[in-house]
């Protein structure tokens, strides 16, 4: 005869399956709920300790994350369309002749390179591949915004319910308490610095860069958005704005432009912001947040570079907290 606990487990396991079917469309979304959620921990704890209700204290916090973080991102995404759609032949031939010019005076083997990147098969390709790009991006915007809808949705529910939620999982994880504690207490220290570090960093850099633009006739907001999201991007991030833009300035003859807004980014954006006020703000964060983590700076880069490669733009949340939770596990092993 079956014990009753065996059936129990058996039970679980197979309804625990077809959960996992019904929400699979769903997990992800979840997962980038709850990892905002941890991050945005201190900010919702401290709205609840000020007005001691959970309905006004995740209502707030649920509108700070539409405002901090999807009205500019829809903002890019819809902006972005329209830049694409006024992107022409012309002006990329234009672009692309006065770049060979350039190309003249780097090495031989990447100069080789860059001559057949700029040729003109090359170019129509390219062209063909933007005008599919366009066609595609409504499509996926529309997707988009189902998603950062549902995150909205999952987000309010589990700040609304999650210490309901988190104490449940940990009476019934087969971990001690002590353990649990350390290894939620250690996720959200490194995920509210990494989040807290990267955005102000990267609004930093947006300003920095959408500010100076904007004496250039440049849309000073959209290339600060712009400038923010790729900065993201570890290494390359900001030459992926700059380095087109200079070589735009440059085919319409403003060469002094190109210089000035190449030198600016990388002097003062690239080397300056990046390398010397970036571990300042990062310092100021962990004093704020009373955060003892030593954040290793190439960690959280990688970490970004491989969730980017894997989960795409979120993961630049999925990379650090994945990385985080498993240097947290590693420690249990240390302190045996």
């Amino acid at each position: 005869m079956i014990q009753s606990n065996t059936f129990v487990n058996l039970l679980f396991l197979i309804v625990s399956y077809f959960m996992y079917v019904t929400y699979q469309p769903f997990l992800i979304d979840i997962v980038i709920a709850v990892l905002l959620s941890i991050a945005l921990f201190n900010i919702e704890k401290f709205f609840f300790e000020r007005y001691h209700n959970k309905y006004i204290s995740s209502t707030i916090i649920t509108v700070f994350l539409i405002i901090l973080l999807f009205t500019p991102l829809f903002y890019f995404i819809s902006k972005a369309a329209i830049v694409i759609q006024h992107i022409t032949p012309t002006s990329i031939e234009m672009v692309v002749s006065k770049a060979k010019h350039l190309v003249a005076y780097l090495p031989d083997v990447v100069a080789e390179k860059l001559q057949q990147l700029l040729a003109s098969n090359s170019i129509q390709t390219f062209y063909q591949n933007v005008a599919k790009f366009i066609g595609s991006l409504t499509a996926k915007s529309a997707f988009f915004l189902k998603d950062m809808l549902l995150i909205i949705i999952f987000f309010f529910f589990i700040n609304l319910y999650g210490k309901d939620i988190l104490g449940f999982i940990k009476k019934i994880l087969p971990l001690e308490q002590t353990k649990a504690n350390i290894l939620f207490s250690d996720t959200q220290a490194m995920m509210g610095l990494v989040f807290y570090s990267t955005l102000a960093t990267a609004v930093l850099e947006g300003i920095l860069f959408g500010g100076f633009v904007y004496f250039y006739g440049f849309d000073g907001l959209f290339f600060t958005i712009m400038y923010a999201f790729a900065s993201l991007i570890p290494v390359i991030g900001g030459a992926i704005m700059w380095i087109p833009m200079s070589l735009y300035l440059y085919a319409q003859g403003d060469i002094h432009a190109s210089i000035e807004i190449a030198l600016y980014s990388i002097i003062v954006i690239s080397i300056i912001a990046d390398t010397f006020i970036k571990p300042l703000i990062i310092q100021f964060i962990k004093t704020k947040l009373n955060n003892s983590i030593q954040l290793n700076p190439l960690l959280v880069f990688f970490s970004i570079v491989a969730g980017l490669s894997t989960f795409g733009f979120w993961g630049v949340i999925l990379g650090p907290a994945i990385t985080s939770l498993f240097i947290s596990i590693l420690k249990f092993y240390d302190n045996e």
